[in-house]
């Protein structure tokens, strides 16, 4: 059996069997493979163990299942913990927060809910009912927010982007320039100016959102320009090298070259420790971006992409421990797969 095939067929065990007493020995077992063998290849292909991996899910379910009305102790227990407190302990750890935040908020909504139910259909209430809906909205993004990284609604505008971006930079306290971030806006603007995504959207929205998760990351300004200007080559032959280097540095039209041909390095067996840091972060948040919004192109391309994400998009954030970044390519490509 190809080794993709067995890969896919390890991670729909896993899925499957998460709320069972899952070891690497059944694990392996499953797969055919020797359970030495079957761990150093499932390491060298995803960057973590498999017991790494599937606690990464179990956990990423357990917020789930928490969000959705579940109790804590309960999900403690479908996932393999003996106590309520060793599942806060390893939630804790892996998240940096108690589960306890995601259970107050999942009881907010309740609350909310209830409320909104009861209310009467005349203008004062009206309004209430509109802050209700409103406060739940920003209850459930409060726990994906703590548990991924920043996700602006789709179909915001360019211009709400560029002020969520900016005010980033400056809660991060990221040493940037304000012009800088305005020149390289104006020049993803013009440069991708009547092209549009899948969704509808204005292009240069997926350089926005790009340089939001950058800027979410920490990454410095150099980082987060190149996040804005990442495809500005690729989707215009007429622009050349030497405009960016005029236009910003030389260093960053460098780095939007090496993204623009990563594929084709990658593919040539270019190592990832041999490339610039800076290029694999937006290419990791480029990659996020795409399968946030991967439900607007076809079924054979999201899958394909799903694939892909696995297979090249999760080791590679695994290596650098990028922890909220890895767990959602991996949430999302299985859902797609």
């Amino acid at each position: 059996m190809e080794q993709d095939s067995i890969k896919m067929l390890c991670f729909e065990y896993i899925e499957k069997h998460l709320k069972e007493d899952l070891t690497i020995e059944n694990i392996a077992n499953a797969m055919g493979y020797s359970t030495c063998h079957f761990a150093r290849m499932f390491k060298d292909c995803m960057g973590i163990s498999t017991m790494e991996y599937v606690k990464e899910r179990r956990l990423i379910k357990a917020s789930w299942d928490i969000m959705n009305g579940s109790r804590i102790l309960d999900v403690a227990l479908d996932y393999g913990y003996s106590t309520h407190s060793a599942f806060t302990k390893a939630f804790r750890k892996h998240y940096g927060f108690s589960p306890t935040l995601i259970k107050a908020f999942q009881i907010q909504n309740s609350y909310i809910n209830s409320t909104y139910e009861e209310l009467d259909s005349n203008e004062s209430n009206s309004d209430m009912t509109n802050n209700s809906v409103g406060n739940n909205t920003d209850s459930q993004k409060g726990v994906y927010m703590s548990i991924f990284l920043k996700q602006p609604s789709i179909h915001t505008t360019k211009e709400e982007l560029y002020d969520i971006l900016c005010n980033i930079v400056s809660e991060n306290q990221i040493e940037s320039n304000s012009e800088h971030l305005r020149s390289a806006y104006d020049f993803a603007c013009q440069a991708h100016e009547g092209q549009k995504r899948y969704c509808g959207d204005e292009y240069v929205t997926h350089s926005l959102n790009v340089a939001i998760l950058l800027a979410e990351m920490e990454a410095d300004e150099e980082t987060i320009l190149v996040g804005l200007l990442h495809d500005v080559l690729e989707m215009n032959s007429n622009i050349e090298l030497s405009t960016i280097e005029n236009d910003f540095t030389e260093s960053i039209a460098r780095l939007v070259k090496q993204i623009t041909l990563f594929n084709e390095s990658y593919s040539r067996g270019c190592k990832i420790e041999d490339m610039n840091e800076k290029v694999i972060m937006v290419k990791l948040a480029d990659r996020l971006h795409n399968m946030r919004t991967i439900q607007y192109t076809s079924p054979d391309k999201y899958k394909e992409r799903a694939k892909e994400t696995l297979d090249i998009f999760s080791p590679i954030a695994a290596k650098y421990e990028n922890l909220k970044l890895k767990s959602e390519l991996d949430d999302l490509a299985l859902k797609y797969l």
